[in-house]
């Protein structure tokens, strides 16, 4: 049977509360800091009404603080308290005829001073610093700052601070309310100038260094921990690794010797060594100059007289290159009746192209199709020089070339030109460079490394290894201390000769970092 039945909409307006009454509510977790929004919790079960009491509590409004000490709503709006003190709160409920209450203390605190901390905050940059703090109405207060330098304190609201030194520091806020005083401290990490640097080897304590182009503070050279061979000839710097082609002790002509050299990398910290390859047979296999595609991550370099290897530099333990990547030949040298044992220069990738150069019984700067291999020229007026490295400026459409024996009516010492050969001009007659190595094969300056866009807003600068004789002697010998030895550098505007960089250090390879760090 189905019964239905009917009734009015407002015939019933609601269910009685069934079910053992009680009466609670819950404050929010945590300490609650003045100036403090408070939103209570009804936890109150089978109930009819209600009525809320805060004395001294107080609504936020659209006008502002207004007082507002009691609701009868289910969950009353939230009571803002502007000062700190112990309030109490009491819920009223009803079921029926039956009636109880609950009251709770609100503990409102100070808020203790919380620093706002500036974005990247680095030496010799003026940054603020500013604070979140409770104030008594009416009243400032009264600020400490401490910012872990000597001197470097203020009692301004938001102070405006530049730091020297780099690294952790501790930053201290003493706040006063007027009636109290609250301190807090937090740690900031504050960040050196960030520059390139310039990596370079030294034969006299045969370690790596960094050299950081800092402009804001003075520059810092860093020892780097790794431990160099003999011949550390070129030195370069990419995918955050520093690369070397070491040379081994046979570094020029003896009647016979085997291969010692090896191509490997580190970190930037000079640690974590990875062997890409290591140099067999003979030792004219010996890995000398080398040069890093950015595009590929393929170094090419240059044995003793063997021409142009190439290595991927992500690989580790590979068998050494016997292949190679291009050649000179009788074809390439007009003039010649034979390149046999001309003696290799330095290597460049320029602009898709692999230049590189002849010494010795050699002569002459070469072009190569970086993709084809194929022959593409030699560079005017420069055929009949002997060029023992080189480095080139594609920007401003110039070569720096070193001469390390008589050719092409040139003597030694360092030249530039135009990039097609013309306008040879000499830079740095080397005077006191030693001449490590025998007859025509004299090491001299194996590293060059360019900058042509450098942080102090010149036109750059060439970077090149002199080793003085007083430091190391003609037969590689280390004599000296370094003192008249080091890194040259030359203005590429040519506003000033050459002139040293630094001192102390006897360099073959360098090579520059252009990421700053």
């Amino acid at each position: 049977m189905l019964l239905m039945f009917g009734c009015k909409e407002d015939e019933v307006s609601r269910i009685e509360p069934q079910g053992n009454f009680a009466v609670n509510f819950t404050l929010p977790e945590g300490d609650i800091t003045a100036p403090a929004k408070v939103l209570l919790t009804n936890r109150s079960k089978y109930s009819e009404k209600y009525l809320w009491k805060f004395p001294e509590g107080k609504a936020l409004t659209k006008e502002g603080l207004v007082d507002r000490e009691s609701s009868e709503a289910l969950v009353p709006d939230t009571i803002y308290y502007d000062l700190p003190g112990e309030y109490k709160v009491t819920l009223v409920a009803w079921q029926g005829g039956k009636i109880d209450s609950v009251t709770k203390s609100v503990n409102v605190i100070k808020m203790q001073p919380q620093i706002v901390l500036p974005a990247n905050i680095g030496i010799m940059a003026e940054v603020e610093f500013s604070a979140n703090v409770f104030k008594y109405p009416g009243q400032e207060g009264t600020y400490s700052w401490d910012f872990g330098e000597p001197g470097l304190v203020s009692t301004e609201a938001k102070p405006k601070v530049t730091f020297q030194n780099e690294g952790v520091h501790t930053v201290t806020l003493a706040f006063n309310d007027g009636e109290e005083t609250l301190t807090t401290t937090v740690q900031v990490n504050v960040r050196g100038e960030l520059t390139k640097a310039l990596y370079f080897t030294d034969i006299i304590t045969k370690k790596i260094y960094k050299y950081q182009f800092k402009q804001l503070t003075a520059p810092v050279t860093t020892q780097l921990p790794h431990s160099l061979g003999s011949h550390p000839l070129s030195l370069s710097v990419y995918n955050d690794r520093v690369f070397i082609t070491e040379a081994g002790n046979n570094a020029w002509f003896i009647t016979s010797a085997n291969a010692d050299g090896r191509i490997y990398s580190t970190n930037l910290g000079g640690t974590n060594d990875i062997t890409l390859t290591t140099a067999t047979g003979i030792y004219q296999q010996d890995p000398f100059a080398h040069e890093i595609d950015p595009a590929t991550g393929i170094l090419y370099f240059l044995t003793r007289n063997f021409n142009v290897r190439a290595i991927s530099t992500t690989g580790q333990d590979l068998t050494y290159p016997t292949t190679q990547k291009l050649g000179i030949v009788v074809g390439n040298a007009a003039g010649v009746t034979t390149v046999f044992n001309w003696v290799d220069g330095g290597v460049r990738v320029v602009d898709g192209e692999i230049w590189y150069s002849k010494h010795a019984n050699g002569k002459g700067l070469y072009r190569f199709n970086l993709t084809t291999n194929a022959f593409l020229g030699r560079i005017g007026s420069l055929e009949e020089v002997k060029i023992r490295s080189f480095v080139v400026d594609s920007k401003n459409g110039k070569i720096y070339f070193y001469v390390n024996s008589i050719g092409g009516n040139l003597t030694p010492g360092l030249y530039r030109c135009d990039i097609n050969g013309a306008n040879i001009v000499l830079i740095d007659n080397l005077s006191n460079l030693s001449q490590e190595g025998s007859g025509t094969e004299i090491l001299g300056i194996t590293g060059m490394a360019l900058d042509t866009d450098p942080d102090d807003g010149s036109a750059g600068y060439l970077y090149y290894g002199f080793r003085a004789v007083t430091d190391v002697n003609n037969l590689g010998a280390v004599v000296g201390t370094g003192a008249n030895s080091g890194i040259k550098k030359y203005a590429l505007d040519g506003s000033k000769p050459a002139e040293f960089l630094i001192k102390g250090y006897a360099p073959y390879g360098i090579g520059i970092d252009h990421t700053k760090r």
